[in-house]
């Protein structure tokens, strides 16, 4: 019985399927961070588009950075119960209001700030500039 060449061969088989595993991991890790550290990455900050928290339904308070299903769902019940309580007043006037959610803090705030807008609803323009 010769033993000189089969144990290479699974070795080397075993190796091949390690390196490419490994590069596998490394090719993931450099998407997922290119895809979420990005803020600048959503398509909010391409188009120039601003978001209401007001007014903006889930899905686009979804695209603003750090503000994930669980987050967008806080704020929009937030303005909901505000608007229940008060009809017509916003929930949130400065993006510093939206600290009022559980896990929006300083940090967070700063990074959505160039994405958010608060023209109030009521104010559509038709009113005399004198009231």
């Amino acid at each position: 019985m010769e033993m000189g060449h089969r144990p290479t061969v699974p070795a080397a088989q075993s190796l091949a399927f390690v390196v490419g595993t490994g590069i596998g991991l490394a090719l993931s890790l450099v998407f997922a961070v290119s895809v979420l550290g990005r803020p600048e990455g959503l398509p909010a900050a391409r188009s120039g588009e601003r978001i209401n928290p007001n007014e903006a339904p889930v899905a686009s308070l979804m695209r603003l950075p750090y503000v994930g299903v669980a987050r967008a769902r806080a704020i929009a019940a937030r303005r909901d119960q505000v608007g229940s309580r008060a009809p017509g007043q916003s929930a949130f006037k400065t993006p510093d209001d939206l600290q009022q959610i559980k896990g929006i803090g300083p940090a967070v705030v700063d990074e959505i700030r160039p994405w958010l807008t608060f023209h109030d609803p009521s104010d559509d323009g038709n009113e005399p500039s004198g009231r």
